[in-house]
């Protein structure tokens, strides 16, 4: 009976010796590091309308902001706390240039309500969002090395946009007509609180290192300061998608 005993004991810690690597390898991690790239997708766009003197009238200029994608950086630090729960930050930055449209209607120097019409494009115009985002996770395992991990939480967005201040333009005697040389920018900043949710699919090639694809829709709204304090309502955030490294450890 002892000898018995001490087979089965022993084939017992051979089955435990075999198991208890395996589980280490299948293991999420504690910890986990997201590096990513991609682009965010372009907003509603943003239009504005000002007004200034000129030759003892009121000029009035409208100004069409581009919609476009823009490029993407983004990285996370996650920390799992018990089971499947855990918390993380993680940090985007998004930018990309545009063109600007100008309309533009400039009063006369002899006459009065001849406006002349000025219309042009403004290259360059650069739009930048960066955003902090607080995580709530819960991580689901799909496979032994395949693991989808749900966020949401808190976004703190800050976005920065050159907006149009002024427009120049080129004019000659009789001055019934002038044309458009460029406008004049300059950068508005803001910040906001807003939300986001996603979801972040690793594949871990080895037990540290894999490989991931990430999706966030963010949700914001800032206010951006113009010429004569005026304020411009922007959406901020959007729909990010990218993909790169994802280490555990």
């Amino acid at each position: 009976m002892a000898a018995r005993a001490r087979v089965v004991a022993i084939a017992v810690a051979g089955v435990l010796a075999a198991t208890i690597p395996a589980a280490a390898q299948d293991s999420p991690g504690r910890v986990v590091v997201t590096v990513n790239g991609g682009g965010q997708s372009a907003g509603p766009g943003l239009s504005d309308r000002f007004e200034f003197e000129q030759n003892v009238e009121t000029a009035t200029v409208d100004v069409q902001y581009p919609a476009k994608p823009t490029i993407l950086g983004d990285g996370s630090l996650g920390f799992r706390l018990w089971k499947n729960l855990g918390v993380g930050v993680a940090v985007s930055y998004a930018t990309g240039d545009g063109t600007a449209e100008v309309d533009a209607q400039i009063p006369h120097p002899f006459q009065f309500d001849q406006p002349r019409a000025v219309t042009g494009k403004q290259d360059g115009v650069n739009r930048t969002e960066t955003g902090v985002h607080v995580q709530l996770q819960y991580t689901i395992p799909m496979s032994p090395r395949v693991l989808l991990v749900l966020s949401g939480g808190p976004s703190r967005l800050t976005v920065e946009q050159e907006v149009v201040t002024d427009v120049l333009y080129d004019d000659e005697f009789p001055f019934d007509t002038a044309t458009f040389r460029s406008a004049t920018t300059r950068r508005s900043k803001a910040s906001v609180t807003g939300f986001h949710a996603g979801g972040d699919l690793h594949w871990m090639l080895t037990r540290h290192l894999g490989l991931g694809a990430m999706v966030r829709v963010i949700r914001g709204s800032v206010e951006l300061t113009t010429v004569n304090d005026r304020r411009i309502s922007v959406r901020a955030g959007g729909v990010q998608a990218g993909g790169g490294i994802r280490i555990r450890f």
